[in-house]
């Protein structure tokens, strides 16, 4: 990854493509609401929707330097109102500003109240010498079938340009949205834009990207690029949704120099590869360092192992906080070659993979970088020339005779992996021949294995006592190590107990003791656990007990019947669960679920067998998910199996109470 500060641009961006810009209007004019609009209690367009659009419109004028919004929203539930009364605008401060606000609020009686209220403005991330501000501001008396309606402008300096990013798909039903924008003059003034380095090269041309509803088409005009659209349907955010603007309808304009895709991604990667040659440079000081990390006799992977070790140990600024320009100066730092990171022992995920790249060369291995995408935040599209896309680099080394793909640049990630937002992701790498279009590794489940295990005691009446251990290698260790770095060990244990909670019966309480390994990457991260409480329902002579603790409280995934968008499921896992619970005095077992297996070949594999003394319950369980990429028409098979697991889990033991009793 580039930067923070890069990061909160690009979301601002994206932002401003979902809720921004409007036509310059002569005074307040306002639409005045039919008699439909005022009484309508809910629509047949969008059955059981918190709010609808009416009408929303978006204008860009890159030659005034301004974007503006126009909306129109009818609130139909307390959620709408929750959601749709308060407004917030981010934007970078010191190059554009929010003004020109103006509301009310519309009942259903037709009562006007118009906003006179004064926005708010807070800085919302500051990131090097980037400050990104947010203006806030409420409407009036908002109430459940009240129509908001307001606009606003974003100004931004005469030497900025910012072609609009549409996304034209929201997360409410849209009856009807009109968009128009007004293109800078490139012949009149020259647009400069940024290549791969950040190296400015004069555009030459307008090109866009576009992904619209059927029958609908931008029309370009001597007034500019115009398009009206009608009945789009909200942006469904499901659980487990792959990038939902990587999917949606989308109109995006941009300035370019490239005049065919192939000849811009190929002089783009070529910027990039060069720079990352630059940058990981194996000088006299790298391999100087390469020689006291490692030793004479040790093996390519041996040494790749301690150079690992070294680098994504050192300070990272994607997990502490970027330093600005001045401040480096103030401290004598410069970025400018692997040697500078390594000898200021501090960088940011980038700059930190390039020094593993210089290292791994300078000990005489071959090396190479790939920069990728993030796949929670969006997927490459090679049609839409902007090399921004692309975020986050990794790195790629020659092993005992095969490329083993590496994240230094995201700290306490396991040698030898990927974080699953890098995985199976389309990006550019360098390569003998130079820079090329690639897929970066996919992971397998054996990469990320869970391993939980619960030592019970449970009395005769219902209480419960024990110890829980949970050892994770791969993602889900790489997800608490994170947030430990990201804030203490103490919330971590707090974090961690919310999510364990959720799993285990209820009437059950976890309290973290102690974790192991939780800045060791090259040992398994566990996480033992103390349990109290009750466990069970009683009645007469029976007592009935969850057999799967671990997912006892689990919500089961994907209730829903119907599904509209793909399933990602982020990263193939295994989780292996072993259960003992001895029985004391007062109780025996009586019966156990039978042995269950739910294949889902080759996609994934459940199996759970249970066992039972007199006075001892073992349940052993194991759910391996190998593939996580599903259609939308493969939907169907994947609920079934979770739910026929679900259903499974749910299964219970049976003890006897009656004849310890009787003998007491």
């Amino acid at each position: 990854m580039e930067s923070n500060a890069r990061h909160i641009f690009l979301l601002l961006i994206t932002f401003l493509g979902l809720v921004v810009a409007v036509p310059v209007y002569a005074g307040t004019n306002w639409t005045e609401p039919t008699p439909e609009e005022l009484k309508m209690t809910s629509d047949p367009a969008a059955p059981n929707a918190p709010a609808v659009y009416l009408f929303r419109e978006e204008t860009v004028d890159d030659k005034l330097h301004y974007h503006q919004l126009y909306a129109r929203i009818k609130i139909l539930t307390e959620k709408g109102k929750e959601e749709y009364s308060d407004i917030e605008i981010p934007y970078e401060a010191g190059m554009s500003n929010i003004r020109a606000i103006e509301g009310r609020t519309i009942h259903a009686d037709g009562t006007v109240i118009p906003f006179t209220g004064k926005p708010y403005d807070k800085v919302l991330e500051k990131s090097g010498d980037i400050r990104i501000n947010e203006k806030a501001f409420s409407m009036p008396d908002v109430q459940v079938g009240s129509i908001v309606e307001y606009r606003w402008e974003l100004q931004y300096d005469d030497l900025y340009y910012m072609p609009p990013r549409w996304y034209i798909q929201q997360p409410i039903y849209v009856h009807k949205a009109h968009y128009h924008f007004v293109a800078a003059d490139i012949s009149l003034h020259p647009i400069m834009v940024t290549d791969a380095l950040g190296k400015e090269n004069p555009a030459n041309r307008l090109l866009y990207y576009q992904v619209l509803p059927p029958g609908a088409a931008a029309r370009e005009g001597m007034d500019g690029f115009d398009l009206t659209v009608s009945n789009i349907p909200a942006l469904t955010d499901e659980d487990y949704s792959p990038p939902l603007d990587s999917f949606s309808y989308r109109l995006l304009f941009y300035y370019s120099p490239a005049f065919t895709g192939e000849e811009f991604w190929k002089q783009e990667a070529k910027i990039w590869s060069k720079d990352v040659d630059r940058f990981a440079n194996p000088s006299d000081k790298i391999r100087q360092a390469v020689a006291q990390i490692v030793a004479p006799g040790d093996t390519d992977d041996q040494k790749l192992r301690k150079i690992y070790a070294a680098t994504i140990g050192i300070e990272n600024t994607r997990f502490t906080r970027e330093h600005s320009a001045a401040e480096n100066n103030a401290e004598g730092l410069r970025v400018k070659t692997a040697a500078d990171i390594w000898e200021q022992k501090r960088g940011n995920d980038d700059e930190i993979t390039r020094l593993f790249i210089s290292m791994a060369r300078a000990a005489g291995m071959k090396a190479y970088a790939m920069i990728v995408t993030e796949r929670n935040r969006n997927l490459l599209n090679i049609g839409y020339l902007y090399w921004g896309q692309l975020e986050d680099e990794i790195a790629i080394v020659q092993v005992g005779g095969k490329e083993v793909f590496f994240d230094p640049g995201q700290r306490y990630c396991e040698y030898g992996k990927l974080h699953w937002m890098h995985t199976q992701m389309i990006g550019v790498r360098q390569s003998d021949h130079g820079p090329v279009l690639a897929k970066a590794a996919d992971a397998t489940y054996q990469d990320n294995v869970t391993q939980r295990s619960a030592d019970l005691q449970l009395s005769a009446d219902g209480t419960v006592k024990g110890v829980v251990r949970v050892s994770m290698s791969g993602e889900e260790a790489l997800r608490w190590r994170q947030e430990a770095l990201r804030s203490d060990e103490r919330a971590t244990k707090k974090a961690f107990e919310d999510v364990l909670q959720e799993e285990v019966p209820a009437g059950v309480q976890v309290k973290v003791n102690h974790f192991i390994g939780l800045t060791d990457i090259s040992s398994v991260l566990m996480a033992v656990v103390d349990v109290s409480g009750n466990m069970g329902t009683a009645t007469g002579k029976r007592v009935f007990v969850p057999s799967a603790f671990f997912e006892a409280g689990a919500k089961p995934l994907f209730a829903a019947e119907k599904r509209e968008s793909p399933v990602d499921l982020r990263y193939p896992a295994m989780v292996h669960d072993e259960v003992t619970v001895t029985l004391e005095p007062g109780l025996s077992v009586e019966s156990v679920p039978a042995d269950a297996v739910v294949p889902f070949l080759p996609n994934a594999e459940y199996k759970s067998k249970y066992g039972h003394t007199a006075n001892i319950y073992q349940m052993d369980r194991v759910a391996a998910l190998g593939n996580t990429i599903y259609k939308t028409e493969e939907y169907p098979q994947l609920r079934d199996y979770f739910q026929k697991i679900s259903a499974q889990d749910q299964q219970q033991i049976v003890l006897d109470r009656v004849a310890v009793t009787a003998s007491r």
